[in-house]
């Protein structure tokens, strides 16, 4: 309320107090019948009393009017500023969000490429991955097919980078990974694709390049390998380089087939000396030897997870019976197949042995035939010993030393009752980690049995050093005693050399009578073959069967 609207209601107030004597005895005069002249006075004096009332309120109804169009005009003003604040608070908002839209955007943008280079990509050397250079060879071949193009894969396979890492440790390297990345793809068309496919192996994809002129860019590759020398610290290394070679056209299966044939090729470049250019050439004898190989790696692999071996067994028969000597066999392995065939381990051992497999089937024979005989001694029979073969890779193996201690422990088998043969190429070829292997195990109670003896050059020069206490000898010599001079002479020094030596010899495929008692006459101490039994399922074994009467008689 402003000052003149206060002023006017002050005097509304004096005026109403005026007035009202005279509204008062105007009314009375009006009720009592008094004469007219003497309420006229009265009526004319409280009508100019109304009259300035309605003045004065017709000027505060003014005034009230002017003050209501003020605040109408003013909340007006008020609302379209405030509109306006609120289009550019919401226009600011609006500019805001689509800012911080924008870098949230080109944010993730970066991080989804930078998630997709990683996945397509080598942490390490920058190139290509597996992944990424398989899919653009599955291209490659579908383009060969639809346009009848051209391409051709090379698979590289770096020799001598395990002397790098053993000699100087891993940084070393990966820094020769990275400059040997460095070195190739400055061999690299435009339209080609390096990749590294995983440790010291590399891939080129050549495309629209025909065979003569792959083997050409493979050539240069291996030039410039051989000529390259990797310094770290003190030391300098000379490298070569295997590469595989595989044409993609149009008869080209598939991309396992492909990148098979590749491996396959380049892991006969190594083998036929290392630092060499072959091609997979379809028919080849060796790349289906290799194919056949790498299948028995897949199928050795799943016989493992899937229990698929079975143990069998053969009587090793003493010479001279000894009183409560107990029995002892051979315990040999066997592939039961997905047909119910069994095959023997002349067909996959080989494979085993050359894809470092052959220690995780001898876990699994070690672990089965421990149980197994756990499971078959300490029962009112004749006590058993059974022979366990063990790879050349087991033997050189410090983690195979502690996983037979730990079976031991954990089935409580005798180890006095396990006899673990080797061969004696794999001893001589490992001969300080043979000679480890068999002291500490021979430590806990365990034997050995040196198998084979006779077939490596070396054999007497090494015998005294390895702690055995058998020598099998080799077969080979043993079948022919009765026809072959020599093979008789090699088997009886064998045979004496051993009892000089303080070893029981075992003779091994003794395949019939009138040969056993010719090498009992020797003085060898077991006999093995199949003049007694031929290798039956370890399920079969009759524990509680005594000891045989054996004649020997031609």
């Amino acid at each position: 309320m402003d000052e003149d609207e206060s002023s006017l209601h002050e005097q509304l107030q004096q005026l109403t107090k005026s007035s009202q004597p005279y509204n008062d005895n105007a009314a009375e005069l009006l009720m009592s019948d008094a004469p007219a002249e003497e309420i006229t006075p009265v009526l004319q004096e409280a009508a100019a009393l109304q009259t300035q009332i309605l003045a004065k309120l017709e000027e505060l109804i003014a005034i009230e009017k002017n003050n209501t169009q003020q605040a109408l005009f003013a909340n007006q003003q008020h609302y379209s500023s405030t509109r306006n604040l609120l289009f550019a608070l919401t226009g600011m908002a609006l500019l805001l969000s689509l800012l911080v839209a924008r870098i949230v955007i080109k944010r993730v943008s970066a991080k989804n490429r930078q998630l997709a280079y990683q996945a397509s990509h080598d942490p390490l050397t920058g190139l290509i991955n597996r992944r990424e250079f398989e899919c653009r060879v599955e291209r490659s071949i579908q383009q060969a097919r639809a346009q009848a193009a051209t391409h051709a894969l090379l698979y590289l396979d770096l020799d001598q980078f395990k002397v790098v890492n053993d000699t100087c440790g891993h940084a070393a390297g990966d820094e020769l990974l990275q400059q040997l990345s460095k070195i190739l793809l400055g061999f690299v068309r435009k339209r080609d694709t390096l990749s590294r496919l995983g440790g010291d192996e590399f891939g080129m994809l050549l495309e629209n390049c025909p065979l003569d002129k792959a083997v050409e860019i493979a050539n240069k590759l291996r030039k410039a390998i051989d000529a390259f020398h990797f310094t770290w610290s003190d030391n300098t290394f000379t490298l070569g380089i295997s590469i595989g070679v595989v044409p993609i056209d149009r008869s080209t299966a598939d991309i396992g087939s492909t990148m098979s044939a590749a491996d396959s090729a380049c892991y006969i470049a190594k083998e036929s000396g290392r630092n060499q250019v072959q091609i997979a050439h379809l028919g080849d004898r060796r790349l289906q030897e290799r194919h056949g190989e790498m299948q028995w790696v897949s199928r050795l692999t799943r016989a493992i997870e899937e229990d698929q071996f079975a143990l069998y067994y053969q009587p090793i028969i003493p010479c001279v019976s000894k009183a409560a000597s107990g029995k002892h066999m051979e315990i040999l392995l066997r592939l039961i197949d997905d047909d119910g065939s069994v095959v023997s381990p002349g067909a996959f051992l080989p494979a085993a042995e050359k894809y470092n497999i052959a220690s995780n089937i001898d876990r699994w024979v070690i672990e089965h035939a421990m149980q197994w005989l756990v499971e078959n001694t300490g029962q009112g029979g004749w006590p058993v010993t059974i022979s366990i073969n063990l790879s050349g890779q087991t033997i050189g193996s410090p983690d195979m030393l502690k996983y037979i201690i730990d079976k031991m422990d954990e089935t409580g088998v005798a180890p006095e009752h396990i006899i673990f043969e080797i061969t004696e190429t794999a001893a001589i070829a490992n001969i300080t980690s043979a000679t480890n292997f068999m002291l500490t195990l021979r430590g806990c109670g365990f034997r050995f049995s040196l198998d084979d003896f006779g077939s490596g050059l070396s054999s007497f020069a090494y015998l005294k050093k390895l702690p055995v206490d058998y020598l099998k000898i080799d077969g080979t010599f043993v079948r022919d005693i009765l026809s072959d001079p020599v093979d008789y002479a090699i088997v009886k020094s064998i045979n004496e050399l051993g009892q000089l030596l303080g070893k029981e010899t075992i003779a091994e495929f003794v395949e019939t009578l009138e040969i056993a008692e010719e090498l009992r006459s020797m003085g060898v101490n077991h006999l093995q073959g199949y003049a007694y039994a031929k290798p039956e399922p370890l399920r079969n074994f009759a524990h509680s069967m005594g000891p045989r009467l054996i004649v020997i008689s031609s």
